[in-house]
């Protein structure tokens, strides 16, 4: 039965400064946690997640969701974490190289994938992804995925959705730190669908998959990984949900 969304609000929507830190410190000093979602939603309602977001006391704003909005350094200083969603276009060079930046002196990301099984659709955030040495690749594969490499994202997490979605290729490169978290079984071992990257000051987490932002879908939704996430991207002093006990 689909959990009420009041009593998700209930069980995450303590504010504490944890970000890069230890996640149980509490610091009436922290900012408000600025989180801008690029692009659309996805298939399934999507306003349950902003509102889950937003009641954590984090500001909330979707952007760049038509393909006439240039990805500019003024966009992003407004916040401290992005979330890619359903991009509306591939993102040109120049504007790759503003937002590594961007991650480069601080922010966080968090990137998803596998909108409609078309990949010209799906892999418009690989044009994003390029400085921090990663993309989106192969065939759609599907979960849930039970296989987590220890990590602060990944504590205490047993099983994520994932229908539908995408492998991660590591790019190399030296600008980054990737550290594959997350796996599915494959035909010649396992194959890497969640990625923890440091560039810089900034760090992000890649997904290869969408559902895990679908509230909507009730027992599909996983607040841990959201809550752990965005306390290891976000920026120092920047007030994030305490995870469940």
């Amino acid at each position: 039965m689909k959990r009420p969304l009041a009593l998700v609000f209930l069980a995450f929507t303590l504010a504490a400064c944890g970000a890069r830190s230890d996640l149980e410190d509490a610091d009436a000093a922290c900012a408000p946690l600025e989180i801008g979602l690029l692009g659309n939603p996805g298939a399934y309602d999507s306003s349950e997640f902003e509102q889950w977001l937003a009641s954590s006391g984090a500001g909330v704003q979707r952007i760049q969701t038509t393909a006439d909005e240039p990805l500019t350094e003024e966009v992003l200083q407004r916040f401290d974490v992005v979330v890619i969603d359903w991009l509306t276009r591939d993102y040109t060079a120049s504007e790759a190289a503003t937002f590594g930046d961007w991650i480069t002196a601080g922010g966080g990301v968090a990137s998803m994938t596998g909108w409609n099984n078309v990949i010209a659709d799906d892999w418009h955030a690989n044009s994003l992804l390029a400085p921090l040495g990663v993309a989106y690749s192969g065939a759609l594969i599907s979960g849930p995925v039970t296989d987590f490499a220890p990590h602060p994202i990944t504590k205490g997490l047993g099983s994520v959705v994932f229908k539908g979605g995408y492998a991660i290729s590591d790019l190399g490169g030296a600008e980054s730190t990737r550290t594959p978290i997350a796996f599915l079984p494959g035909d010649s071992g396992a194959v890497n669908v969640g990625y923890a990257i440091d560039m810089g000051s900034g760090r992000a987490f890649v997904w290869g998959d969408e559902w895990i932002e679908f509230l909507s879908q009730g027992s599909d939704f996983p607040p841990r990984l959201w809550v752990q996430m965005f306390a290891w991207i976000a920026p120092p002093k920047r007030c994030v949900l305490v995870p469940p006990s």
